[in-house]
């Protein structure tokens, strides 16, 4: 076999930054959405029953077992869920984020109910090498202002 290329070996090797994320629930909101909804935007039984038979989800459901390090074949999403459930929140964070080597992230929190639900932008720090930072939705903030002066 070839030794990796200098490219290859840049992309594999240096920090990446994501430049556009969405907070993490908090902790006391871990269970707010369900769980398949990292494979579809779809809702409902549509979600959380017929999801469950498309590629993306045997894709999810055998990268999931690897993460949580389950060992019984193709796992269920009821199985997934209740491994989720007997980890820390933090070290279910970290066992996601680890392996990433995501630098820093830019977080856009200017969606609706992020205050409510999500953890800080500042929280994420403890995942990155290099301080996360908040993406300003301008059309959010001039609604605040627009809404004092009316």
């Amino acid at each position: 076999m070839d030794p990796p290329s200098s490219l290859l070996l840049a992309a594999l090797t240096h920090p990446a930054i994501d430049n556009h994320a969405h907070p993490l629930l908090s902790e006391k909101n871990r269970n707010a959405f369900p769980l398949e909804g990292i494979i579809s935007e779809a809702s409902g039984d549509a979600l959380t029953r017929d999801s469950r038979y498309t590629l993306a989800s045997y894709s999810a459901t055998a990268e999931l077992a690897k993460l949580f390090d389950l060992k019984d074949g193709a796992p269920s999403w009821d199985a997934l869920r209740n491994r989720r459930e007997d980890i820390g929140y933090v070290d279910l964070c970290n066992m996601c984020f680890k392996p990433t080597g995501i630098q820093c992230i830019l977080l856009d929190d200017g969606l609706g109910g992020v205050v409510d639900l999500a953890e800080s932008y500042e929280w994420h720090d403890q995942f990155t090498t290099s301080p996360s930072k908040r993406i300003v939705r301008i059309e959010t903030e001039a609604e605040v202002v627009f809404a004092a002066h009316v």
